[in-house]
């Protein structure tokens, strides 16, 4: 699915579409959260290699900042992070995730087939992302040295390297989702993580947030992010992802419907059916939480 850029679509409707966003995420993760612990001591034990090196960027960037290089030292741990997140193995948690996240059932042996499958353009686009992120990190380094006489230019050098960081960073919440769901070619997944962020950038920082949130916590709490921590972060970005991509088919539908006459009731009705239905999956609210045995009318 190719996305246009300038065809944002939750820009009139933003505060809503983010609340249902942000509540199936919710409901998505309290739905499956025994699958969630279940799936992410498997990506723990599985992502041993991957977790090393990410110990490591992250006790490098942890020296650099007492050395007094404070913004490489954090951009050093943010890839650290950011592999971590996107290896091969995250992969077959974000195909669980994406399951969840379209209301299908999805058994923990899943995750195996899904390792196989994706584990090639995964391990592609993790290379893609961990290699980008630190060619970025250690540029700022690089510039903000060479050019510390000139402190105009090694900051402006260095703020264009901090945004492009975070435009990678922001793709890479994307990709795996874009994979799982879509099943695209790593180029696709590439080029259709760029769009989303430059077509939804509020959005995406929105989500962002979210997910280093969820992973700030986790970390803080240490046994939160071998237990729970990434899983989330699995069901929330296939969430996100899943509700953008809805919205934009919504709107290509009923674009093609309009431009196409005669159309019948019968048609438009299935289309209002359709955009009711999407907007209607997911209906509960806090009080369902606190007393989940009294009924609602939906």
């Amino acid at each position: 699915m190719f996305i246009r850029r300038g065809r944002a679509i939750i820009r009139d409707h933003l505060p809503t579409a983010l609340g249902r966003m942000a509540r199936k995420s919710f409901w998505n993760a309290y739905d499956h959260l025994g699958g969630c612990v279940l799936l992410n001591l498997l990506w723990s034990l599985l992502s041993l290699p991957w977790l090393v090196l990410a110990l490591l960027l992250v006790a490098l960037g942890w020296g650099q900042i007492a050395m007094g290089h404070g913004l490489f030292g954090l951009m050093l741990a943010g890839v650290g992070l950011l592999q971590c997140l996107l290896s091969p193995v995250s992969a077959a948690l974000w195909q669980v995730a994406a399951l969840w996240a379209d209301y299908r059932t999805a058994p923990v042996k899943v995750f195996f087939p899904a390792l196989r499958r994706h584990f090639g353009s995964a391990l592609i686009l993790w290379l893609c992302f961990s290699l980008t992120a630190l060619l970025l990190s250690v540029n700022v380094y690089f510039y903000g040295a060479w050019l510390g006489g000139v402190p105009f230019l090694a900051a402006l050098i260095s703020g264009l390297m901090v945004w492009a960081y975070l435009a990678v960073a922001l793709m890479g919440i994307y990709a795996l989702a874009l994979l799982a769901q879509q099943h695209n070619s790593v180029r696709s997944v590439l080029r259709n993580s760029f769009m989303l962020v430059l077509d939804n950038l509020f959005s995406s920082l929105v989500l962002a947030l979210s997910v280093v949130i969820v992973l700030l916590f986790g970390l803080v709490s240490m046994a939160g992010f071998f237990f729970l921590a990434v899983s989330l972060t699995a069901v929330i970005a296939n969430t996100w992802l899943r509700e953008l991509l809805q919205q934009y088919r919504i709107r290509e539908e009923g674009k093609a419907e309009r431009e196409r006459k005669p159309r019948s009731w019968a048609e438009v009705h299935a289309a209002r059916e359709r955009t009711r239905e999407a907007a209607g999956e997911e209906t509960r609210g806090w009080r369902d939480l606190w007393k989940p045995w009294e009924e609602r009318g939906r």
